[in-house]
């Protein structure tokens, strides 16, 4: 090998080299995106649907209605 083509293999190394880099830092960020996509706080947790009912809404708990059924009924159902 002459030092002409040693020279050019260098040349051709070194940019193969600083690509690979660039792809790294490309991979590295979008590993760190979707870590943080993933495991991250989500914002869903705070949505709260208005035309959805809840399960826990205790003023509209059916316990008043409860009071009109005779008590054997009420302590069976409940």
């Amino acid at each position: 090998m002459t030092d002409k083509d040693t020279s050019a293999l260098i040349e051709t190394l070194k940019a193969t080299n600083e690509e690979l880099l660039k792809q790294v830092a490309l991979l590295t960020e979008q590993v760190e995106y979707l870590t943080r996509k993933l495991y991250g706080k989500s914002s869903e947790k705070n949505v709260v649907n208005t035309n959805q009912l809840s399960l826990f809404d205790e003023d509209k708990a059916g316990g008043e209605d409860d009071e009109d059924l005779p008590s054997h009924y009420r302590n069976y159902y409940l």
